[in-house]
């Protein structure tokens, strides 16, 4: 069992508390909203996991003092709004030897899934190029008004977050060109991404045009294509023939393709009712890999458990936010990723 202390009971933090109900070894030991005093939820002696869900700019002091209170952290997407913010948690997190885990979802869609177990069985051949977005039309609220602040992309991790899951072994992202249109207020963002060995990446951001949703979810290698919208797709050169296949049979395709672990993981969560699979599945992961860590057995080495994401990735994919900006604001001229 592992106890956790929730920090922000707005929407979000309600959402997790009812998707937590569903997760066995989950105890939600604290539960805080930002007007109480966080400080002891997020160093209480008895809780494991402080998992935050307050708003954005919050996040970095927050998973902070768990950290230096020897606590795990997961949360909430971005992880930070800064560069500067982003290497403070690396630095705390190597310093202080816990985990910090930022909450992205879209790492578990399971078109994602399986698209990622073929590309690493080499189905598609060397990857060339990659497309992500977060698009669709988003009501008048929090979330515009965080976009008005910012001149870049304020909301990457749901596209770039999965697109690094695709790059080769030992590859990371290298620099970045931005364009938004139009300043200030309401804008579209894209930005140009390559990374160290080559592999080519755009990035898009729109919340106010009206369009339907769209995370792109494309894969572009030497042997093959993979895109999930806005129409399931899949082109592979194999022996004996192309594979050709659109919509419901593209999705079965890719996802025949899912890991049996993930894939037991899909299936309890649909027993179970749970209203997004991709939550499930990146909470079960979390917490089984916590729980393990956490056991007198395991030694209470950190390092003794797989975690699919690190610090270092919350890092990476959160940083894009101030480099986006940096780049729209001069021009388009390229910034360089800092290494985690």
């Amino acid at each position: 069992m592992v106890n956790i202390s929730l920090i922000g009971l707005g929407q979000r933090g309600q959402a997790t508390l009812q998707r937590l109900a569903f997760v066995p070894n989950a105890n939600v030991l604290i539960q805080c909203d930002v007007e109480m005093d966080w400080r002891d939820a997020a160093t209480h002696p008895d809780v494991d996991l402080v998992w935050i869900c307050t708003p954005w700019e919050w996040h970095m002091r927050m998973a902070v003092t768990a950290m230096r209170a020897g606590k795990d952290v997961a949360l909430e997407v971005p992880a930070a709004m800064t560069v500067a913010d982003c290497e403070t948690l690396v630095s705390v997190a190597k310093e202080t030897g816990r985990h910090c885990v930022m909450l992205e979802n879209c790492c578990y869609d399971t078109w994602h899934l399986g698209a990622r177990e073929m590309v690493r069985q080499g189905m598609l051949g060397r990857i060339k190029h990659l497309e992500g977005a977060y698009a669709h039309t988003v009501p008048e609220g929090w979330m515009r008004a965080h976009g008005r602040r910012q001149a870049g992309n304020p909301y990457p991790t749901h596209a770039i977050g999965p697109m690094c899951q695709l790059l080769p072994d030992g590859d990371t992202l290298d620099y970045l060109v931005s364009l938004s249109s139009p300043l200030p207020g309401d804008h579209t963002n894209t930005s140009l991404v390559r990374s160290v060995s080559g592999v080519s990446m755009l990035l898009h951001y729109d919340i106010s045009t009206p369009r339907p949703y769209s995370r792109m979810q494309t894969v572009c290698g030497t042997l093959g294509f993979l895109q999930k919208y806005p129409l399931p797709t899949v082109h592979l050169d194999v022996k004996g023939g192309a594979v050709e296949l659109v919509g419901d049979e593209a999705v079965e395709y890719v996802e025949s393709f899912i890991p049996v672990n993930y894939q037991e993981m899909i299936r309890e969560g649909r027993t179970l009712g749970v209203s997004n699979v991709m939550n499930y599945m990146m909470d079960r992961r979390l917490l089984d890999a916590i729980e393990r860590i956490r056991s007198p057995h395991s030694g209470g080495m950190p390092e003794s458990c797989h975690m699919d994401m690190d610090v270092c990735d919350a890092a990476l994919w959160s940083s894009v936010i101030e480099l986006t900006a940096l780049s729209a604001e001069q021009g388009s001229v390229p910034v360089m990723f800092p290494r985690f």
